[in-house]
């Protein structure tokens, strides 16, 4: 049943099992990690036997055997290499030149892929070179291309051991799209530090190519959850949040904080609010992919709460729908919007589960998990510039032969002069588009 509320142009798309998406979305992936994200949340399938995928993908990267690697199940998704298939050897300015060299053939190839699609999210896993670098240009293919307004970006944040080089590049491309963010879309935030954390903790002997199929399937489960729970589900109450209201969030500039979490209907018990509330408040500052984030400064925000139908009859009581009012408002007072909905389903959400999806809009960047990584940075580097003693390992010996080298020699003594006066610099990246900053 469509809400009368919607007009032509939000009614949500029918999908064949009887689940409704709020918006068709397509992913723009680039690089190692934003491809093999985009190509997961491609893959999601809303009629298993009719083998239907409700989602479209275009895949770029300039390293021939990381493009291979990734092998998507949606027949409809498409790859494109740009340069010679080596890779940007994560030189973010050697990744930026790539895309620009194939900057047309990439923009009539978004206009082929997404013509049919809603929302495109634009997906690069921040450090290395190819999806770091090309981020930028590729934000400017989609404003070229007609999708101003209605395109978000999904960037991975990574570890901290992984190095001064990958954290360099991130903190570049965080800095830069952050002076430019109120003009931008949402942006969610995948931090690796915390998903791996988490994965290792319950899973101490999985590999490291088992963690990277979890959380490329955790975030795209995670979107795919929240775009079929406004769309698909009967209201219990005059509150719903409906597609037309998730639109409007995703077209709120900033940070997008998403939780969503089970519990067993037996532990919430409406009229003992004090039992549950706080264990949902820390379950949602904790959030999904990424967290930190100042909840305060939410400019909109939704709740949504669905179970079963004699679950709903017992719990989405007045009182239920005070508590979680009292709770949204102590966490985000001053948010323009935020609805809380209930939701009935005929699924039995396995035993008796109650399930809650929260998203928080417009927010700033999470200070804490920046800090650091500019912290972190800042050690590797000073590290990088100690001094460091230099030691002689053949002090000391004297060799009976007059041919003994003379290890104090250069190495242009040695061997010549090595010295290529024919060899350049790279060219300096492009400026961002004016547009970027208006």
């Amino acid at each position: 049943m469509i809400d009368t509320k919607l007009g032509k142009e939000n009614v949500p798309t029918i999908i064949q099992d009887g689940k409704k998406l709020s918006m068709k979305f397509g992913f723009f992936g680039l690089g190692m990690g934003g491809t093999s994200i985009a190509a997961t949340c491609a893959d999601i399938k809303t009629n298993i036997k009719n083998n239907h995928h409700p989602y479209t993908a275009l895949l770029i990267n300039s390293n021939e055997i990381d493009l291979t690697k990734v092998q998507p199940v949606n027949v409809n998704t498409k790859k494109l290499l740009i340069g010679n298939g080596k890779g940007a050897g994560r030189d973010i300015s050697i990744g930026e030149e790539l895309y620009k060299e194939k900057f047309a053939e990439i923009s009539n190839a978004v206009k082929t892929q997404f013509q049919d699609v809603d929302y495109v999210w634009l997906v690069a896993g921040l450090g290395g070179g190819t999806g770091t670098g090309a981020v930028i240009q590729a934000i400017g293919t989609l404003l070229d291309t007609g999708y101003s307004g209605r395109f978000g970006m999904i960037l991975t944040l990574p570890r901290l051991k992984e190095g001064k080089t990958v954290l360099d590049n991130a903190l570049q491309r965080l800095q830069k799209i952050g002076s430019v963010m109120e003009s931008l879309g949402p942006i969610l935030l995948v931090d690796n530090e915390k998903l791996f954390t988490e994965f290792s903790q319950e899973r101490p002997n999985s590999s490291v190519s088992e963690y990277l199929k979890f959380s490329n399937k955790y975030v795209a489960e995670a979107l795919h959850e929240l775009n079929i729970v406004t769309a698909s589900y009967l209201p219990t109450s005059e509150y719903h949040f409906d597609s037309s209201e998730f639109e409007k969030l995703l077209k709120t500039p900033g940070l997008l904080h998403f939780a969503r979490f089970t519990e067993k209907a037996s532990s919430i018990d409406a009229s003992q609010q004090l039992s549950y509330a706080q264990k949902l408040e820390d379950l949602i500052k904790q959030g999904v992919l990424s967290d930190g984030y100042d909840l305060k400064d939410a400019k909109r925000l939704a709740v949504s709460v669905l179970t079963d139908t004699m679950t709903a009859n017992r719990l989405f009581t007045f009182e239920f729908t005070k508590t979680m009012e009292d709770l949204i408002n102590k966490i985000s007072p001053t948010a323009l919007e935020k609805p809380i909905a209930t939701y009935q389903s005929n699924e039995q959400r396995g035993a008796s589960g109650v399930s809650f999806y929260a998203v928080f809009a417009g927010l700033g960047l999470p200070k804490d998990r920046i800090t650091e990584m500019v912290q972190e940075h800042k050690k590797l580097k000073e590290l990088e510039n100690e001094p460091k003693e230099k030691i002689n390992l053949f002090a000391g010996f004297q060799s009976e032969s007059s041919n003994t080298p003379n290890t104090n020699k250069s190495f242009n003594e040695l061997f010549g002069d090595s010295n290529d006066n024919n060899s350049k610099p790279l060219n300096a990246a492009e400026e961002l588009k004016n547009k970027l900053f208006d």
